[in-house]
Order: structure tokens, then C-alpha cells, then sequence
């Protein structure tokens, strides 16, 4: 009997053990689909954020391309600007020496007493002095 009973005791002690183990990769199973689901799901966000990533990066792109033209702009304004103000100095330089001549040559007619008189005259009030 008792013989029987180690036999009866083993017995009962390898079903728990083959049970227990059955259960324990039936938890493991559980535990990898759970992970693989995980992983699906973070391998989706990854995704995700890489498009969105790649959608920010063609968009600083354009914006680069826009601020260079802008630039390029700039520069092409700054150029004729620049143009622009040397003709305006020397347009100014032009009529100072203009007026400086004008003024040199009625000096000199003040100078002669005929163009003196002539200068001194009253001119009719309906013709413009240009």
C-alpha cells in the first residue's frame, strides 16, 4: 500500500507539474501576443511621427526656398537703390554746379554796367520768369 501511494502521490505531483507548466506558456502565450500588440502599436506611432516629421521637413524646405527668394530680393531692391542714389547725388551735384554757373555768370553781368541796368529793369508781371 504504501508503494501505491508514493505511485498515487507522484502521479498527483506531475499533473500539477505538466499543469502548471501548460499554464505557465498558455500566460507566456498571453504575454508575447500582448507585447507583439504593443509593438504593432508603437510601430504604428513610429510611422506616424515619421510622416509627420517628413510633412515638417518639406515644409521648412519651402519655407527655406521662400526665404531665399526673399533674400534674393532684397538684394535685387538694395541694388537699384543704391543705383538710384548714386544718380540722385550726382543729379544734385549737376545742379549745384549748374547754379554755382548761374550764379558766377550773373555776378559777372552785375559787373557790366549794360546788363547791370538791364537786370535792374521791371519785368511785365504776365510773362513767367523761368
Amino acid at each position: 500500500m504504501g508503494l501505491l501511494r508514493i505511485a498515487l502521490w507522484c502521479a498527483a505531483a506531475g499533473s500539477i507539474f505538466i499543469g502548471g507548466c501548460r499554464h505557465g506558456e498558455a500566460n507566456g502565450r498571453a504575454d508575447v501576443e500582448k507585447a507583439l500588440g504593443e509593438l504593432a502599436k508603437a510601430d504604428e506611432r513610429a510611422a506616424a511621427n515619421l510622416a509627420t516629421a517628413n510633412a515638417c521637413g518639406a515644409s521648412l524646405a519651402a519655407v527655406n526656398r521662400e526665404t531665399e527668394l526673399a533674400q534674393q530680393r532684397a538684394a535685387e531692391w538694395k541694388r537699384a537703390a543704391d543705383i538710384a542714389d548714386e544718380r540722385a547725388s550726382k543729379a544734385k551735384a549737376d545742379a549745384a554746379a549748374a547754379s554755382a554757373r548761374a550764379d558766377k555768370a550773373l555776378q559777372a553781368a552785375k559787373a557790366k554796367p549794360a546788363c547791370a541796368s538791364q537786370l535792374a529793369m521791371q519785368l511785365c508781371p504776365e510773362i513767367p520768369v523761368l
